[in-house]
């Protein structure tokens, strides 16, 4: 007879959760943990009555990688279930996590492969979520962090499910010895240099000989971590809706707040956002350079690629996507779309609106950004116009006008995507025109 709790196991709370999935995949690396998961889905297969997928991420970085993408391939041909395997062909980045840097990768590839409604099930126990609390907890994190690893988890369009989190190594190692599964060992696993493996191997076994029951008091710790997270969500949603404005944040209406209350919102807008937190220091100075502070001058907070401004009583969060780029100056094969640090110019055809055809027509037509001293002249009644006038009358960012396109016939301005056309380039009421329309023009002008 079966001593293992895991043979009592049901997806009943899971589908009845989430009636409407079609497809559930099972993230497989061949080790035990997942073994018994796919072991698991197989033998309730029928129960659940949806399709499934097995997936399996290389990420490169082991020898036997291949191997265990192997292994999860014939586990898969045994258990009559589709198999995909994708392939990271990607370098750690330097002064970076290998843990962090492949877990990320990993489930951006995962969503990629996934539609909407879609599960995710991870084979996350208990005593992965003990380990995630007491790194949490070394890293000064707060009740977001300590509440480490929810049962269900947006990605993209689908959900993370991790099935098996109330149930501990011990439990899935029973249940695996019981059905006779087998599985691949992953020898970085012992390899204490990872701060993961030392907790598990070095730490925490001294804390069980101490204090046998550990895992219930960090449980319930855990509970409380998690209930504290859910009401901060709760009331910081309710604060974000009095100060958003589109994308941006009121900064008058966010000093009405306390500053605790002010650093909840902040994470409820970069998680909107979809960018990532900032540590403590980051979001300290956000709140005295940014919020609180009284001077005008156009400071900027940033971690990793992400950057927070403000300007004109609003606050700007954004992922740059462009680092050190002085100058550019390309030719444009017009009416060929032309693509331009991640966006896009396009040439529209029109009557009496933008370019007049017939005057750049057989000229050589480039793209450049603004050095200083840049000039249009807009009308035959009044002098020319400076760009960094136009720009500061449009409301362009600061931080974006050194990065907005423009348009150059024979080496002379001639027109800014989606402000102006120099007069001397206009096109009659009644002319052929091409209308030039750039991709990110709402992004590098204030709402």
């Amino acid at each position: 007879m079966s001593t293992s709790r895991l043979s009592q196991f049901s997806f009943d709370l899971i589908l009845n959760t989430f009636p409407q999935t079609k497809k559930i995949w099972i993230a497989c690396s061949g080790g035990m943990d997942s073994s018994v998961l796919l072991h698991l889905v197989f033998s309730h297969r029928e129960k659940i009555g949806k399709s499934f997928g097995v997936i399996y991420v290389d990420h490169g970085i082991q020898r036997q990688s291949d191997e265990w993408g192997d292994f999860c391939r014939s586990q898969c041909d045994y258990y009559g279930l589709s198999f995909t395997q994708i392939n990271i062909n990607e370098k750690v980045p330097k002064c970076s996590s290998v843990e962090a840097w492949a877990r990320k990768k990993r489930y951006e590839l995962i969503a990629q492969v996934m539609n909407k409604g879609d599960l995710l099930f991870t084979a996350h126990h208990q005593d992965d979520q003990v380990e995630t609390f007491f790194l949490q907890a070394l890293r000064g994190a707060g009740p977001r962090g300590l509440s480490s690893m929810p049962i269900y988890k947006d990605i993209a369009n689908a959900t993370h499910v991790r099935p098996l989190l109330n149930y501990c190594r011990s439990e899935l190692k029973l249940y695996a010895e019981e059905n006779r599964l087998s599985w691949q060992v992953d020898p970085s696993n012992m390899d204490t240099k990872f701060d993961r493996n030392y907790l598990r191997h070095s730490v925490i076994p001294v804390f069980e000989k101490r204090w046998s029951s550990y895992r219930k008091t960090i449980l319930r710790s855990l509970e409380h971590q998690q209930e504290c997270a859910s009401l901060m969500r709760e009331i910081g949603l309710e604060d974000f809706k009095n100060v958003s404005h589109k994308k941006q944040l009121s900064l008058n209406l966010l000093r009405n707040f306390s500053v605790t209350r002010q650093k909840n919102i902040i994470f409820i807008w970069l998680q909107k956002l979809e960018l990532e937190s900032p540590n403590s220091k980051h979001i300290n100075q956000i709140i005295s350079d940014l919020i609180n502070s009284k001077s005008d001058n156009e400071n900027c907070v940033n971690w990793k690629n992400i950057e927070v401004r403000k300007y004109k009583k609003l606050l700007y969060a954004f992922r740059r996507k462009h680092k050190n780029i002085d100058s550019i100056n390309l030719k444009w094969e017009i009416p060929s779309p032309l693509k331009i640090m991640n966006e896009t110019l396009i040439v529209k055809t029109e009557i009496g609106c933008g370019l007049s055809k017939k005057n750049i027509e057989n000229k050589n037509i480039s793209v450049q950004y603004r050095v200083g001293g840049e000039k249009l002249r807009l009308n035959n009644f009044s002098k020319s116009k400076t760009v960094k006038q136009l720009f500061q009358e449009r409301g362009v960012l600061p931080w974006e006008r050194d990065r907005f396109p423009m348009i150059y016939v024979n080496g002379m301005l001639v027109a800014i995507p989606g402000m102006c056309t120099d007069i001397g380039y206009l096109a009659a009421d009644d002319e052929p025109s091409w209308k030039i329309v750039w991709s990110g023009y709402e992004k590098a002008v204030e709402s």
